[in-house]
C-alpha cells in the first residue's frame, strides 16, 4: 500500500513520496485505479486542482506531467512542484499538458462531434484573443456536451498553458450556411491564429 509521508514541507514531502514509490507508479497498469488514488491524493495535498497525466514508456522512460487542469490559480502550484522535482532516471516530469494537436473527432457522453464540423473567427483584445466558434447542429438539446467537447479539442489542440494564458473571451453559435464566405476558418487553423507551429 502506498503510504502519506510526514514531516516534509510540501513539495518535497510530495518527491521523497514519488521517489519511494517511483518502481510501482511507472508500472501503474498492474493496479491502475489503487495508485492512481493515491497518487491523486498526493497531488491534492499541493493544490486541490492539480492532476496528472502519464505518457507511455519509451526507452525506459515516462513522462509525469502535472497539470493544474486548466485553473489558473493552480498555476504557481504546478510551476513549483515541477521545478523542485528531483532528477530521475526514469521520468521526465513536465508541467502542464501540452499539445497533443488537432482532433479529427471527439465523443463526449454520447455526442460526436467532428472538427470540420467547427469553425471560428477571433478578435485580438488587449492581451490575448478572443474566440467566436460556430459548431454545426448546435443547439439547445446537445449545447453542453457541445461546448465540453470544443473545449477539450482546443485544449488538445493548442496546450493547457497556451490556453488559459492567451486566449481570452470565448463564444458558442450555430454554424452559418457557407461559413467561408463569412470569413469564418476550420477548426484546424487554430494554431495559425497563435503563431504556433507544433502537431
Amino acid at each position: 500500500m502506498l503510504r502519506n509521508l510526514f514531516g516534509l514541507a510540501g513539495e518535497k514531502k510530495f518527491w521523497k513520496w514519488f521517489i519511494e514509490h517511483s518502481e510501482e507508479l511507472f508500472n501503474f497498469e498492474t493496479d491502475q485505479k489503487r495508485i492512481f488514488d493515491e497518487l491523486s491524493s498526493q497531488l491534492k495535498n499541493i493544490h486541490e486542482c492539480l492532476t496528472f497525466e502519464f505518457g507511455p514508456v519509451h526507452n525506459n522512460k515516462r513522462e509525469f506531467v502535472v497539470s493544474a487542469d486548466g485553473i489558473v490559480p493552480a498555476f504557481p502550484f504546478v510551476q513549483k512542484l515541477v521545478a523542485a522535482a528531483p532528477k530521475m532516471d526514469h521520468w521526465s516530469v513536465i508541467p502542464f499538458r501540452k499539445p497533443k494537436g488537432v482532433m479529427k473527432s471527439i465523443k463526449f457522453e454520447d455526442f460526436i462531434l467532428m472538427s470540420q464540423d467547427v469553425w471560428f473567427k477571433h478578435e485580438k483584445g488587449s492581451d490575448r484573443i478572443d474566440l467566436y466558434f460556430f459548431v454545426r447542429n448546435l443547439c439547445e438539446e446537445n449545447e453542453r456536451q457541445a461546448k465540453s467537447a470544443v473545449f477539450i479539442m482546443l485544449d488538445s489542440a493548442l496546450g493547457e498553458y497556451n490556453v488559459e494564458t492567451m486566449v481570452g473571451y470565448i463564444e458558442f453559435m450555430q454554424l452559418p450556411d457557407s461559413p467561408e464566405s463569412r470569413g469564418l476558418f476550420q477548426f484546424e487553423k487554430i494554431n495559425d491564429v497563435f503563431n504556433l507551429k507544433f502537431q
